[in-house]
């Protein structure tokens, strides 16, 4: 029995810095590389099987969004396809850190799919509701 209060006291001890004020989950900028580009279209191909690898262009340049919460990583980025408008899709990592497309949009990012967090250190606009837009982006 002593034991177990002795686990509870010291889980107690040691979660309470963790909770302490300005110690919360962070958002992270983080720069998007050439490969996390890459590999951000290979898994917007991957997620749109009637599209070819040669149907899809580089991520839109200047429009690509790449950071980090409490060890997963999130990106937003644009691809042309055709002569279509190129539209943000919303892409987060699996438990093996390989990137999957989590929501198509057209133009909004909304912090129930990206954490608000991130919304903020990307500086993108509200819209409306919990949707963030890029600066400048006009509905």
């Amino acid at each position: 029995m002593k034991a177990i209060v002795l686990v509870a006291v010291l889980a107690g001890a040691l979660a309470g810095p963790v909770l302490a004020c300005g110690d919360e989950w962070m958002g992270v900028n983080l720069v998007a590389t050439s490969g996390v580009k890459s590999a951000l279209r290979s898994a917007y191909v991957a997620a749109h099987p009637g599209l070819t690898p040669q149907q899809v262009g580089a991520p839109v340049s200047g429009h690509t969004y790449y950071g980090s919460y409490s060890g997963t990583r999130y990106a937003v980025a644009a691809f042309p396809v055709g002569s279509g408008p190129a539209y943000p899709s919303v892409f987060r990592t699996d438990a093996h850190g390989r990137w999957q497309v989590r929501r198509e949009t057209h133009g909004a990012v909304c912090t129930d799919v990206v954490p608000a967090e991130l919304v903020k250190v990307w500086w993108l606009e509200h819209w409306r509701g919990q949707c963030f837009v890029e600066p400048g982006w006009s509905s």
